[in-house]
C-alpha cells in the first residue's frame, strides 16, 4: 500500500472517529517512516491506546499493526527517493536564473516550518543536558551529519571540558565508548537515510543510562525509541540532495545555548594562546 492508496482508503471508511482523525493525519504526515515505527513509541506520539489503533487498522482490512507495517514497508523504496535515484530520474533542463532566489525561499521555508515546530523547553533542557558538569558531552554524524557533528564539536570545545567528537567507525567505537557513564550526554544527528551505526551506538548509549539528544529530518525513525529528546528539522529540496540548513541553525542554537554559562573559564584565552603558539591563523602583524 503506497500513500495515495491509504489516503483514498480512509477516505472510503466514512465516519471517523476523534482518535482516528488523528491517525489517519499522522499517518499522512509520516507514512514513510512507519516501517521504522515501534507501536508503543507510535501510540504515544498520537496521543492513543493500542486497542484504539488496532481498532482502526482492522478497519482499513489488517490484522494487526505488523500486517500494515509490511505493506508500507513494500512502498518504502518508491516514496524515499536517495540522491542516486533523484539524478537518475531528473529530466535535462536549461539552468534558471532565478536558481539562487529560489534556493534561498527554499532555505527559508525549511526555516520557518522547523521553527514552528521545534520545542523551547525541550531545547532548555537539552541545553542543561550538556552543560553538566558531572559528565561528557558526546557527539555523532554520520554521512553529510558529520559536518554538523564536527562544527558543533569544534565550538563546543571553547565551552566546556570532556566534549568528545565520535568518529563512525565502529572497529574504535569501544575505545571511545568505555569510561561512558549515566552523567554522559549524547548528541546524534542523523537524517533519513539513517546510519547504522548511529543507530547502534544511541541504542547502546540509551540502554547503558545515558542522555541521548537527537536531530533528525523524520519524527518517525529507528532512533525516537532511545532517545530523552528529539528535534525534528526540515530538509526538503528540489535538488538531488537534502537542504540541511535548519539542521545547521538548530546547532548553532545549542552553542549559543551552551555560551550562557554562569561562570567563565579561560578556555578561550587558553586556545587562542594555543592557536598563537601553533601559528594556526594568519596575524595581520605578519601581514
Amino acid at each position: 500500500m503506497d500513500r495515495k492508496t491509504f489516503i483514498d482508503t480512509v477516505n472510503n471508511m466514512g465516519t471517523l472517529t476523534p482518535a482516528e482523525v488523528r491517525i489517519a493525519q499522522y499517518f499522512m504526515k509520516h507514512y514513510t517512516m512507519l516501517p521504522f515505527a515501534k507501536i508503543d513509541e507510535l501510540c504515544k506520539q498520537i496521543g492513543i491506546g493500542k486497542a484504539t489503533l488496532g481498532r482502526f487498522l482492522q478497519r482499513l482490512g489488517y490484522s494487526g499493526y505488523l500486517a500494515f507495517k509490511k505493506h508500507v514497508s513494500d512502498e518504502l523504496a518508491l516514496t524515499l527517493t536517495t540522491p542516486v535515484e533523484r539524478y537518475e530520474s531528473a529530466q535535462p533542463s536549461d539552468s534558471s536564473p532565478a536558481l539562487l532566489a529560489s534556493h534561498y525561499e527554499e532555505v527559508m521555508s525549511n526555516m520557518a516550518k522547523s521553527v514552528s515546530t521545534l520545542s523551547e523547553p525541550d531545547f532548555n533542557v537539552a541545553i542543561d543536558y550538556m552543560q553538566n558538569p558531572l559528565g561528557k558531552l558526546y557527539v555523532i554524524g554520520s554521512a553529510s551529519s558529520e559536518a554538523l557533528a564536527n562544527y558543533f564539536y569544534l565550538l563546543a570545545r571553547y565551552l566546556r571540558k570532556d566534549v568528545v567528537w565520535l568518529k563512525a567507525d565502529i572497529a574504535t567505537l569501544p575505545h571511545q565508548l568505555v569510561d561512558v557513564t549515566e552523567e554522559d550526554t549524547l548528541l546524534a544527528i542523523s537524517y533519513h537515510r539513517f546510519a547504522n551505526t548511529t543507530i547502534q551506538l544511541v541504542k547502546w548509549f540509551h540502554e547503558h543510562g545515558g542522555r541521548v539528544i537527537f536531530v533528525t529530518d523524520q519524527a518517525v525513525n529507528p532512533i525516537v525509541a532511545y532517545c530523552d529528546i528529539q528535534f525534528v528539522v526540515e530538509s526538503a529540496s528540489t535538488g538531488f540532495f537534502n537542504n540541511r540548513t535548519a539542521g545547521f541553525a538548530l546547532i548553532e542554537a545549542f552553542i549559543k545555548g551552551l555560551s550562557c554559562q554562569q561562570e567563565k573559564n579561560n578556555r578561550f584565552k587558553r586556545m587562542d594562546e594555543l592557536f598563537e603558539e601553533f601559528r594556526v591563523f594568519i596575524s595581520s602583524a605578519n601581514r
